[in-house]
């Protein structure tokens, strides 16, 4: 198997260096930028197979280059911040960062977390990006990421169209808040507020495109976790 290529956004020059020092003595071919519009432009030219983000950077900030980046793609994007706070992580989870660690974390959980998300979307691509779902009430085509209720099209975020691709693929099944946060945020989050919040307002945009909002597509199974339940015709 060919290396495959991070990107690491850092405008530290030490730590640009050690990142990339310690990832291509782990295998992977990494390249790095200081400069938000660089790593863009680098994104677009040589497209890797994760970006490593700093969320403070000139010329461009992570964030924004999170958004651009998952308006296009699906690679993995971990945050890597000097910001040890909540409002922080889970803003950049909603906009599409797969992962988020705090600078200072051992190298080898790094490595441990990158390894984990390239391994999450090759899984992902194999088993269901080439997939389309349906039922009487529901459509979703995994390709285009796009989801629509009742032919009527639905609007989601990069997380929430991975959460109810996770549901959909175990159908019935219910799927516990830790087996969630692996599948779609990765290693290393130990609350299940997160889950809690993307999944109602997943509930929230799917039900107000139904007929009959009462009738609920993802359950709560008290105990076990939550479950996507094939919708029946009306």
């Amino acid at each position: 198997m060919a290396e495959q290529k991070v990107l690491v956004v850092e405008d530290t020059p030490d730590i640009l260096q050690g990142l990339l020092l310690a990832l291509n003595d782990a295998g992977y071919q990494a390249s790095g930028v200081s400069d938000g519009r660089d790593a863009l432009r680098t994104f677009y030219q040589e497209p890797p197979d994760l970006i490593l983000l700093d969320l403070m950077l000139p010329g461009l900030s992570g964030t924004e280059i999170c958004k651009r980046v998952r308006a296009v793609s699906d690679t993995p994007i971990i945050i890597l911040s000097a910001v040890d706070d909540e409002a922080q992580k889970i803003h950049a989870l909603t906009i599409g960062a797969d992962d988020y660690i705090v600078k200072g974390t051992g190298i080898g959980e790094l490595l441990a977390r990158i390894k984990a998300s390239l391994r999450r979307v090759r899984l992902n691509r194999a088993t269901g990006s080439s997939t389309h779902y349906s039922d009487a009430m529901l459509e979703v085509d995994f390709t285009r990421q796009a989801v629509s209720v009742n032919k009527r099209s639905v609007e989601l975020t990069p997380i929430e169209f991975k959460l109810l691709a996770e549901l959909v693929r175990h159908e019935g099944q219910p799927l516990s808040s830790n087996e969630l946060l692996e599948a779609v945020w990765g290693t290393g989050y130990e609350t299940d507020s997160l889950v809690k919040w993307h999944i109602s307002r997943l509930r929230r945009k799917l039900s107000s495109a139904m007929n009959r909002p009462e009738m609920g597509m993802i359950v709560t199974r008290r105990g076990y976790g939550y479950a996507y339940l094939e919708q029946a015709a009306a």
